[in-house]
Parts: structure tokens; sequence; C-alpha cells
């Protein structure tokens, strides 16, 4: 096999969150990063043991998945402010109906339903989106900390990955895929 000098990992990634109209880039082109994101995805085990071995794990099933995304916007906006913060509500002008502010939404608000698809795509990779990673559910709920130093500041992202709509746990495909073809697409 020879080496694909495209293939080895560098760089930033462009990160889609929403999709259609709604999704906002960080591509460097309509939203900046202030630093490179992280993606971790931990499946969630079980351990299998048999009393012929003893304390021994024989074997482990996977029951679920976390996974988490961190990243940094560069601009402060309300519209970066609100990715950071899933948990808010906008503030709309009444004639109007222009955003106009955030606030804390109620409580009991579900996190899940503030959820948006978000696509990371390696720059590297050009149009090639064999490399895609496709995350079905992901909102933002970590904590919110603003520096208001003599420094540059960030808007800070913290998202969570949750199981996607229409989910079938008989299956895999529930939470993300690696690629250019989603396996829950609609056939043709």
């Amino acid at each position: 096999m020879a080496l694909d000098a495209e293939k080895i990992p560098f760089g930033l990634a462009d990160v889609t969150i929403g999709e259609d109209t709604d999704a906002i880039h960080f591509d460097g082109k309509e939203e900046f990063q202030f630093e490179g994101g992280e993606l971790t995805f931990t499946p969630i085990l079980q351990d299998i043991t048999v009393a012929d071995f003893g304390e021994s794990v024989f074997d482990q099933r996977v029951t679920g998945y976390e996974g988490s995304l961190s990243l940094s916007g560069a601009q402060e906006t309300l519209q970066n402010l609100k990715l950071a913060m899933s948990y808010m509500e906008e503030i709309t002008d009444a004639t109007t109906s222009e955003v106009t502010g955030l606030m804390d939404g109620k409580i009991g608000t579900s996190m899940r339903s503030k959820a948006q698809k978000i696509t990371i795509h390696p720059r590297i990779m050009g149009t090639d989106t064999s490399l895609d990673i496709v995350v079905y559910k992901m909102a933002s709920n970590g904590e919110y900390t603003r520096s208001y130093a003599n420094e540059q500041g960030s808007i800070p992202m913290q998202f969570t990955m949750y199981p996607r709509d229409g989910l079938d746990v008989s299956k895999p495909g529930n939470f993300f895929y690696v690629g250019g073809t989603d396996p829950n697409a609609p056939a043709a």
C-alpha cells in the first residue's frame, strides 16, 4: 500500500452545526475557530464474566455510547453564544421578530430537543468526504466562562451526543457514522 500524504491527520476541520440554510459553518470563511476542536467517542461497556474464569472478564458488550465535541468560536455573536449554551432561549423584538438577545431556558428544558446534526470534515481532504464524521444529534451543555482581561477571548462550546431521531436499537447507526454515505438516509 502506497503512502497517501493526504490521509495523514493534520490541521483544522470544517465543523458544520445544523443543516440546510440554518447551518453554521466553522470553515475559516463564515465563522472562525479560536483553536482546533476535539471529538471523543466512548463506548459504554458491560463486563461479561463466567464462573469458569473467576473474576476475569470473558467478554464485554456494548450498552451505549457517549460522545463529545469541544470547539471554540473566535467571534462573539448571539449565534455563537446560543451554540455555546444550547440551554438558552432567544429574546425577540415583538414587532420585527428579530433576535435581540438570549435568556436562560425554562427549568425542565430537554437538551435532546435542542440538539443538531454536526458534520466534521478534515480540511486537508478537500472535497473528499470519505473521512467525514457525522453525529446525528449534539447539543452544547457545558458551562460558559467569559474572561474580560486584556487578552484574546473565545467562545468555548462543549457538545454532548444523543441518539438520532427514528433510532432503532436493534440496528447499528444510531449515533454517528464516518464517510460520505448516511446509512440511515431514505432510499432514493
